[in-house]
């Protein structure tokens, strides 16, 4: 081969190299777009998922100021049901006391009715 031959050959392959690197210029132009676009994409993800956590973060947060009111309201709740357990109780006893006297009072009317039939019976004459 000569030396002028030599170009000839060389030319096709350089020609051929060129091409090559220009599809692969071409290929890091698009992925390079997508990059892009991934990126993009990623930040507004990021974007929407801080909004998200900043919202569960306020309710989170209004949840336990709602659950504090709520734990307090139960305290006093509770406090009232045992006044008015303790209020039930003494009722219950005095209820008991009014049975009691009650029950004595009807003890006492009867010996009274007993006493009475007597009286009459003697005023009557039966029991001479």
């Amino acid at each position: 081969m000569t030396a002028d031959q030599r170009p000839d050959q060389l030319e096709p392959l350089v020609s051929q190299t060129l091409a090559v690197a220009d599809r692969h210029t071409a290929q890091l132009k698009q992925i390079f777009g997508a990059v892009n676009q991934l990126l993009e994409a990623g930040k507004v993800q990021s974007d929407d998922v801080q909004f998200v956590l900043r919202e569960m973060d306020e309710l989170r947060q209004e949840v336990r100021a709602d659950l504090g009111n709520v734990q307090a309201e139960l305290g006093k709740l509770t406090h009232k049901i045992g006044a008015i357990e303790q209020n039930q109780s003494i009722a219950n006893t005095r209820i008991g006391d009014v049975e009691n006297a009650v029950s004595l009072v009807g003890i006492q009317v009867i010996n009274l009715d007993t006493k009475l039939d007597r009286i009459l019976d003697l005023l009557s004459g039966k029991n001479e």
